[in-house]
């Protein structure tokens, strides 16, 4: 049968120009075809480990510019459009916020060090990793003020797509990763993110049969023996928002054994120890998982909030196998830091409460939601409160690093953390969340914006302010400035 394609365009723009009924569209097709697609794996070989090349952190730390007296990461959540917008907000205000002496002024923004997303948070963080400063200029239209959720179903409406979505090496997972790879991250790689010279960016997503986190970095993608240099760093964003269900997962070839990545020193000693409640034998176990080819042949990498909706835990178990922060600063040869700064942006909404106010059997979205976003809720709190708790140990060991002896009382406190006379290194922890936002009424607004790519232009400008004004509000971020 022919099809005229002019005339379905414009049958198509006129039949589905609700959003709503677009999404509807989106998720029904994207469940039909869930069983009747395959998975094509794209991740090219690594055949030796090169530490001093390639995208590790410390190579990154080299090339900041940043000071070295100040350790800035951020952690941006999950939350699509809603999420990208309201950490973009943040970004935002850190651009037009000037540090320094007069005459050596300049943006915070040229302090940050480190950013670690999760799935709608990852799109904002390697856009400003790629692109710095023009992501002011151009990211609004590139991105946030797209509907992108839009786009990806007429291209599952479009007759000429269907012999692709229905081939075995043309999922929907890779429709999305070309279209972000196209009009998004104009084809920039994991190479090209390592030379822009920006902070480091970390996009963390799940691994379906694990349930651990999985990192893109090249620390990652030796143990699978991976170039990531190669990887578009779409693929990597697709990754990390891959939501179950909606989307196949991005799948990837494990060679571990085929380059000579080693066991590293850490994990051989969380091993060793045998102590199977402690976090770092957790840990250490995950990635020699990921080392265990004969089980885990392939790695299926789906939704980064499935293990970690904060972006948390990427700092916490780098800290972690390096023993203490003080030597995390070593490693990365970072001894002149006075400040180390954690700005968590959470864009969490509230929990649907509709279900309890009836007696009637909750609905199969109902359900759905309960069962995803409640776990990640509590997990969430969990995390922060792990932080915080680590927070105050790394002041003690800090402390006690270059004063010896106990940490005087005056610093116990992870909020009125700062350098003491002995001059130990001080630490700070700001969480930007909508509960933050002083106009009850925009609290509420924020907090039931949906999780979807795809919000109306209003919908963005409140949360680009919101993300502004939050921060500018925040008593620790002011006297961090201070």
């Amino acid at each position: 049968m022919l099809v005229n394609s002019t005339a379905f365009g414009r049958l198509r723009k006129k039949s589905f120009a609700s959003t709503e009924f677009r999404r509807a569209v989106f998720t029904c097709i994207a469940l039909i075809l869930t069983g009747c697609t395959a998975t094509y794996p794209v991740n090219p070989p690594l055949t030796k480990v090169a530490p001093t090349e390639g995208y590790y952190l410390d190579n990154a730390i080299r090339h900041s510019a940043g000071t070295s007296e100040i350790l800035l990461i951020l952690a941006f959540s999950g939350g699509g459009t809603r999420a990208a917008a309201f950490s973009y907000g943040v970004l935002q205000e850190m651009a037009d916020t000037t540090i320094g002496k007069p005459g050596n002024e300049r943006p915070l923004t040229r302090e940050i060090d480190f950013i670690s997303a999760v799935s709608g948070g990852s799109f904002t963080a390697a856009y400003f990793g790629l692109y710095g400063d023009r992501t002011f200029e151009d990211y609004e239209r590139v991105f946030l003020r797209r509907d992108v959720q839009g786009e990806l179903t007429d291209q599952l409406l479009d007759p000429f797509n269907w012999p692709r979505i229905m081939s075995p090496f043309y999922t929907r997972t890779e429709m999305a990763t070309q279209l972000y790879d196209e009009t998004i991250f104009n084809h920039a790689t994991f190479k090209d993110l390592g030379e822009a010279n920006g902070p480091f960016i970390v996009i963390n997503a799940t691994e379906m049969t694990l349930g651990t986190r999985f990192q893109f970095t090249q620390n990652y993608a030796d143990i699978i023996c991976t170039d990531l240099s190669e990887v578009p760093v779409a693929r990597a964003v697709t990754a990390s928002s891959a939501v179950p269900l909606l989307f196949s997962p991005v799948t990837m070839v494990n060679r571990a054994g085929e380059c000579n990545w080693q066991e590293p020193a850490w994990a051989s000693h969380a091993l060793a120890d045998r102590n199977r409640s402690s976090r770092i034998y957790n840990f250490a176990t995950s990635i020699m998982e990921l080392n265990n080819r004969e089980d885990h042949r392939y790695l299926h990498l789906f939704d980064g909030g499935l293990a970690d909706n904060l972006g948390l835990r990427a700092v916490m178990d780098g800290v972690m196998t390096q023993g203490s922060f003080t030597q995390t600063l070593e490693a990365l040869n970072l001894p002149q830091t006075r400040k180390v700064v954690f700005i968590l942006v959470n864009a969490e909404t509230a929990l649907d409460v509709e279900s309890s106010r009836k007696m009637e059997t909750p609905t199969f979205n109902a359900l759905l939601n309960a069962a995803t976003s409640v776990p990640l809720q509590r997990y969430s709190f969990e995390t922060v409160a792990l932080l915080k708790d680590q927070l105050g140990e790394w002041q003690r060991q800090s402390h006690e690093a270059e004063c010896g002896g106990a940490q005087p009382a005056a610093v116990q406190s992870v909020k009125s953390s700062g350098e003491d006379a002995c001059k130990g290194v001080g630490f700070y922890f700001i969480e930007i969340n909508f509960s933050e936002h002083p106009d009850p009424d925009e609290r509420n607004y924020l907090k039931r914006l949906p999780t979807s790519f795809s919000l109306t232009d209003e919908a963005v400008d409140r949360l680009i302010a919101a993300g502004r004004q939050i921060l500018r509000d925040n008593s620790d971020y002011q006297s961090l400035l201070e």
